[in-house]
C-alpha cells in the first residue's frame, strides 16, 4: 500500500470519527510498529502491550510535551487509543486476531503524565537564619 491510498484511507476514518485529529490516526499506527519491533520475534500484541507502546513511543517521540499533544489531537484514554485501533482495523490498515475486541481497551491506563499543576501552591522554603 503506498502512502497516497494510507492517506486515503485516513481521510475516510476521519470522515466517520472525527474527533481525533489526522495526527493521532498515523501516530497510533505507527506506536504499532514501534511496539512490535521493540519485541524479540515478531508477533501479535495485546491491547495492554499496545498501551505501553504507545506511552513509550509518545515519550519518545514528545517528550515532556506527550501529554498535551495526545491532548490536542484527541487521545486521553486508553479507550480512545482502542478506537483509533480498531477504525485502522476497519479499514485494512491494521489486523487483529479473532480473540481481540475493542473492549480490550476499556481500562484504566496512563498514557502520558499530565503537566505539572500550575495552581498548586508552592512548596515552602525553609527559613535559613
Amino acid at each position: 500500500m503506498d502512502a497516497a491510498e494510507i492517506k486515503a484511507k485516513i481521510e475516510a476514518i476521519m470522515r466517520e470519527e472525527p474527533r481525533f485529529a489526522e495526527e493521532a490516526y498515523a501516530f497510533v499506527a505507527n506506536a504499532v510498529t514501534f511496539t512490535v519491533g521493540r519485541l524479540p520475534a515478531h508477533r501479535h500484541v495485546s491491547a495492554l502491550e499496545l498501551l505501553g507502546g504507545v506511552r513509550d513511543y509518545a515519550r519518545e517521540e514528545f517528550g515532556v510535551l506527550a501529554y498535551e499533544v495526545l491532548y490536542e489531537w484527541g487521545i486521553r484514554s486508553a479507550s480512545d487509543v482502542g478506537r483509533i485501533v480498531y477504525l485502522l482495523i476497519g479499514s485494512g490498515l491494521l489486523s487483529a486476531s479473532k480473540d481481540d475486541a475493542p473492549e480490550d481497551f476499556d481500562i484504566e491506563f496512563k498514557l502520558a503524565d499530565p503537566p505539572a499543576d500550575a495552581a498548586a501552591p508552592a512548596a515552602k522554603l525553609p527559613k535559613i537564619d
